[in-house]
């Protein structure tokens, strides 16, 4: 991976994205995350958080303009998930399938039910269910949308 494999512009998603200049293959690295670490949350700022918790107990801070990889978007079904290698002590995104050149590098962030229900989700899956939430979560949310409806 190099700067010139990726570059941030407007994205149909939301705001800007992560877009690939160049083919990835399914397992390579796309771009790492970097920022500050530390053993809390940091505070989201202009109401955008760059913060993720890599492992327990460990975030990274990824609001600084030199981080590569801060503006990839969530999707429901992402290209890219967000792995820590321990051995290197880096996060880095990580291509799930092939990427073509020109498409929008998207990973799943992962947020609890609590955070999906102040996140829209934006990403156009036909199967999206309108909330930022993790995928294994995505079903509690389906049912907690199913009964909180008015009914009839």
């Amino acid at each position: 991976m190099n700067a010139g494999d990726v570059e941030s512009r407007r994205s149909p998603i939301a705001g800007l994205g992560l877009f690939a200049l160049r083919p990835f293959a399914a397992d390579e690295k796309i771009a790492p995350y970097l920022g500050e670490r530390t053993t809390t949350p940091p505070t989201p700022t202009e109401n955008k958080t760059y913060s993720l918790e890599v492992k327990p107990g460990l975030w990274i801070d990824g609001q600084a303009a030199t981080n590569p990889a801060r503006a990839a978007n969530h999707a429901c079904y992402p290209n890219a998930e967000l792995v820590y290698f321990e051995s290197e002590d880096q996060a880095w995104l990580v291509a799930k399938t092939a990427i073509p050149s020109g498409t929008e590098i998207t990973f799943d962030y992962g947020f609890t039910l609590a955070e999906s229900l102040f996140n829209p989700c934006n990403c156009g899956h036909p199967d999206c269910v309108g909330r930022i939430i993790a995928t294994p979560l995505r079903p509690a949310l389906r049912r907690h949308l199913r009964f909180s409806r008015p009914r009839d």
